[in-house]
Formats: structure tokens, sequence, C-alpha cells
């Protein structure tokens, strides 16, 4: 299968890190209890999370969910699929609705991945794609790509992230001045290369917008029977068109994203809530066990009996 990169800014193109960044990053990270561990953990403020990890993480599944992924320190190689992407401290992830991403993760001990995950807020972005629009006089336009995309940090973009990391080290200033910060880092991104993603993502009638309310639906019921023309009505789309359209935004087709989405929420079940393959399978959706398995350990490259020995699913 051809892979194809997805072009990103080269060090050269980009802003550089402010050096204050890593040690406002380090500093969160003893805050919150993640200097010495591997781990992801909720901020003062909703929608953010702090993410540490420690080690060299081979090439693993992992489920992202919608929102803005920066990396202070460490680098990414993400495999959607036939496209390939990766993303470190000079360009952030944007990722438009939650993917099953294969990714190999570039850390160490000494020199630790650490980073920031950010909600969408469809509120804050829709102002702003509406101010954007009318003083600008133009219209963000969807170019039928992939939901997923890399775009370069800039001095603004660093300036917004240094100056909340600082307030995230406090609740009262996370929840006072945190909200003007995420939404000046919004504006920044919808100016970026890839903002039209942020913009197609908020309006209603896009077909990214349309499939995302798909996606959210499966998200929801994943554990029970979804067919595909009734996915296609939920949209408002043909069958056919539907699934060129839902393969073209997400890289698969419905049903092999379906299964995804039950494979990574049993191995969920099953790594944080330590219940047994057979039961998360029944949880998930599946009725054969065996299938279950087999399915598993193609997708995951080990049986459901050895998830726990494994270290690889911390993003």
């Amino acid at each position: 299968m051809k892979i194809e990169n997805i072009e990103y800014p080269t060090i050269s193109q980009s802003a550089m890190i402010p050096p204050a960044l890593i040690t406002l990053a380090a500093s969160l990270c003893e805050h919150y209890g993640l200097a010495h561990q591997s781990g992801r953990v909720d901020t003062y403020l909703a929608g953010i999370r702090l993410f540490r990890i420690d080690g060299y993480r081979k090439y693993s599944p992992q489920m992202y969910e919608q929102g803005i992924v920066i990396i202070i320190q460490g680098r990414k190689i993400g495999h959607l699929n036939q496209y390939q992407f990766n993303y470190d401290p000079q360009q952030c992830l944007l990722v438009t609705t939650p993917y099953p991403i294969v990714c190999e993760t570039f850390a160490s001990f000494e020199q630790p991945l650490m980073g920031i995950n950010i909600d969408f807020d469809i509120t804050v972005i829709s102002q702003l794609v509406t101010m954007i629009e009318s003083q600008q006089q133009r219209r963000f336009n969807y170019e039928g790509s992939c939901g997923v995309a890399t775009t370069g940090m800039t001095q603004h973009m660093y300036r917004s992230v240094e100056q909340l990391l600082e307030v995230l080290h406090d609740p009262l200033d996370a929840q006072v001045i945190g909200p003007s910060l995420i939404r000046q880092l919004f504006y920044y991104l919808l100016q970026s290369e890839q903002g039209y993603l942020l913009a197609q993502y908020c309006e209603q009638d896009s077909v990214l917008a349309k499939i995302s309310a798909v996606i959210d639906y499966v998200q929801q019921h994943y554990d029970t029977k979804l067919h595909v023309h009734e996915l296609a009505a939920m949209a408002g789309m043909s069958v056919s068109v539907f699934h060129k359209v839902f393969k073209q935004v997400v890289t698969d087709p419905p049903m092999q994203y379906i299964k995804k989405i039950r494979l990574n929420n049993a191995k969920t079940l099953m790594l944080q809530h330590g219940m047994a393959a057979n039961v998360a399978a029944g949880q998930v959706g599946y009725e054969s066990p065996t299938q279950f398995s087999c399915e598993f350990k193609r997708y995951f490259g080990l049986p459901p009996s050895k998830i726990h020995e494994h270290t690889g699913f911390i993003r």
C-alpha cells in the first residue's frame, strides 16, 4: 500500500520553541504528579489534559479524541492507513473526529515526551469563524481531505501555550484566564494552513460536520448493531456517497472504522477496568469471543490475554 506523507513545515519554516516552554512543561508535570511516570491527567481547566511519556513506544494503535495535540518535548510518527505524519514541538496535530491512529513515540527517561491535549469548543470556534469571515470577507473552504492534519506552530501560538502552561499551575488562574488563552489559540489555528478543518468542523451543513455527527453516534452506540444504510440516512446521503465521503474523511470504510472503535474500547475496559476478554468482547458488541480474539490479535499484534504486558498504550 502506498504511504502518503502529509506535508508539514520543516523546522526552518516554523517558529522555534521557546526554552521556557520545556521548563514550564516539566514544572507542570511535577505539579500534577507526572514527574516520575508516564501517564495523562486532567488539569484545572476542563478540556485540557497533560501527558508525559518517559520512554520509546513502538507502533501501537491508540484512540485519539477530537481536539488538538501540542507536544512540548519529544516527537511522534503517526500512521492512518495510507497517511503518515510527524508531529513534534514545531507542529501540532488537529484531530476533527475520533481516530484510532497507529503511533510511534520517541522519548527517553532523560528527555520525556511532554504535551497537552485541548478539546475543541464548538461555540468559541464558531464565533471566531464568523468574525474572521466577516472581517476578511472570505469563507473557509474544505478541500475534501483527511480529517486529521499537522500544522506549523508560530510564535503567536507558542506565546499562547506558554501563558496557558503558567496559569494551569493554579486552579483560580486556570478558570479565570485559561478560557481567553484557549480562544486566542483557536484564533491562531484558524489562521494557519489547516484552519479550514476547524472551521468546517463547526459548520453544521458541511461534509465534515455531518460525518462528525455520525461518528458521535457511533461512539455512543458502538456496542449495538449498526447498519451503513442507517448511518447514511443520518448524514442525509445515499449509501454510495456516504461510503465514499466517510472513507475520504476517516480513511476507513464505515464498518472497518466501527470495528476499530469496538476493539479500542475493549482494550480500555481490559486495561483500565480489569475486565476479562470475553466480558469486554460482549460489552463492545461482539457476539463471538473467538472472532473478537482473532480480530484483536490482528489489530493490536497480540492476543487479549497479553494486553496487560504491553506498555505502549499511553498517548
